[in-house]
């Protein structure tokens, strides 16, 4: 009888969690994301710079709230698709700047910006 009474309450808890709407689905509309990939030769030609229209960084002392997230990605010389997080990013209005010797060196970069 404790066993039944145990599954009921999970059960119900999970259902109820479901029904009153429990998730993220409240950010799903407001949420996007832009993806811009660009090849290795490009970043270099371009002195480790990376075009990125949406990329808006503020004033400092602004709070900061108009600023999405961004992760910068590099592929690394294998071409085995295999991408790692950058960390070495300058990031200014419009644009974010690599240094193209990180890691090796990378094939492509993939700027990844969330607002």
């Amino acid at each position: 009888m404790k066993k039944i009474s145990l599954i009921a309450a999970v059960a119900g808890a999970f259902l109820g969690g479901y029904l009153l709407g429990c998730g993220d689905e409240i950010y799903g509309s407001d949420i996007q994301r832009y993806v811009y990939e660009v090849s290795e030769a490009n970043v270099t030609a371009a002195g480790g710079k990376i075009t990125v229209p949406v990329l808006h960084v503020g004033q400092e002392g602004e709070g900061g709230g108009d600023m999405g997230i961004v992760a910068v990605y590099g592929s690394g010389r294998g071409r085995n698709n295999r991408w790692q997080i950058l960390l070495n990013v300058d990031l200014r209005e419009g644009e974010v700047w690599v240094d193209p010797n990180e890691g090796g060196g990378n094939y492509f970069y993939r700027v990844v910006v969330i607002y």
